[in-house]
């Protein structure tokens, strides 16, 4: 959202962002299971709605704003701002977006980032939640991915227009000084289930006992979380939970990312960030790894959980150099198509469609638009599929 937002703001628009932020303090960590959260000033256009708390959610820990006091300071901004369109960013998260997208009263966008096979909790929300009637206020819906678009039109119907996650070029930091002598791999993310560490760690074992010289640095893990899983810790090294600037360097480093999730991804943000540094990926066969990667071109996709897949392409890449270079250009080339300035522009775009759509002209049709009964998009209702 926020280098969303700033890439608007390059653009000449006025942009208020209203999000949660969390301070660095001993009741943050207690909130997010120990984990601190990053220190970042909060922006001058953006306006906090409090903290958020950790739970435990499609595989992953999210962080959500569950306090009601939110709900009353993003009212009361949404009655004085008077803008044009209003964003909203993931509708299914409890509860600022659903307050968000019910108050709007002017056109009002949805981006959804998730990816779910889960119908029982699709179709809660969409039935017990009353998403259904809810998403029919949008004038215009967003999906990061196909794997997203695929979800949300999977329990709520409607139409998706794809404009993925975006990346900051210029945030990059390759290393042209990279060792020929050893092979750096990187793992970027936390030690959780769904990421695949283990099966990592399991495929990179076996890569040092075929005689390949290689490091593993894992990056958003501790060393306490990664040591019950390592079985030779040897060419290990744990960097621990890093902030975006070391993140770039490692990323700059390293000769290959790894990302061996087994599931539940909707977008590789962080093959975008590899990318944008030059960086070829290894990654899982999976939806949302697949709209972003390009096998044997920028990368290599792998059968998801499975360690010797994935052990035999890190030794294929491991012993030709030439190839992770061709690799490395069309990853490369490749970010350009994630770049903010292009990202803002598609988004940009969607505002511009919601804006010209005609405004009710009843009293009737205001307040079939205004409660959801009638579907903010041109052309007939698409429901669940």
């Amino acid at each position: 959202m926020e280098a969303l937002a700033e890439e608007l703001l390059l653009k000449g628009h006025h942009v208020r962002m209203f999000s949660p932020h969390d301070p660095d303090d001993r009741l943050a960590r207690v909130m997010h299971r120990g984990v601190p959260p990053q220190d970042r000033p909060l922006p001058d256009y953006a306006v906090s709605l409090g903290r958020t708390v950790g739970l435990p959610m499609n595989g992953a820990v999210s962080n959500m704003s569950l306090s009601t006091a939110s709900v009353g300071v993003l009212g009361h901004e949404l009655d004085r701002g008077r803008f044009d369109v209003v964003h909203v960013h993931e509708p299914n998260v409890p509860f600022v977006s659903w307050f968000a997208t019910e108050a709007s009263r002017v056109p009002t966008v949805a981006t959804f980032h998730t990816y779910s096979t889960s119908a029982l909790g699709g179709r809660t929300v969409a039935i017990v939640g009353g998403a259904w009637r809810l998403y029919d206020k949008l004038s215009a819906r967003i999906a990061v991915s196909e794997a997203a678009a695929w979800t949300a039109g999977r329990f709520y119907g409607g139409r998706y227009r794809i404009v993925p996650n975006g990346v900051d070029l210029s945030a990059a930091r390759p290393d042209h000084g990279r060792s020929l002598d050893t092979l750096e791999i990187l793992f970027v993310g936390r030690a959780e289930g769904r990421k695949g560490l283990p099966v990592l760690l399991r495929a990179f074992e076996a890569l040092r006992a075929a005689g390949v010289r290689a490091r593993l640095t894992i990056a958003g893990a501790t060393q306490d979380e990664v040591d019950p899983l390592l079985l030779d810790p040897e060419g290990v090294h744990v960097a621990g939970r890093v902030d975006d600037e070391e993140k770039w360097r490692l990323l700059g480093r390293a000769d290959l990312l790894c990302a061996p999730s087994l599931g539940g991804e909707s977008f590789g943000m962080v093959l975008t960030e590899a990318f944008a540094s030059g960086t070829p990926v290894v990654a899982s066969d999976i939806t949302g790894y697949r709209d972003v990667a390009r096998h044997e071109v920028d990368g290599l996709l792998v059968p998801a959980g499975n360690a010797v897949d994935l052990g035999e392409a890190l030794r294929s890449l491991a012993s030709d150099p030439d190839r992770r270079e061709r690799m490395a250009r069309a990853a490369r080339e490749r970010a350009e198509r994630f770049s903010w300035e292009r990202v803002a522009a598609e988004v940009t775009d969607v505002y511009e469609d919601a804006l010209a759509l005609p405004a009710p002209a009843t009293r009737g049709e205001r307040f079939a638009a205004r409660t959801g009964l009638s579907p903010g998009e041109p052309g007939p209702r698409v429901g669940p599929q």
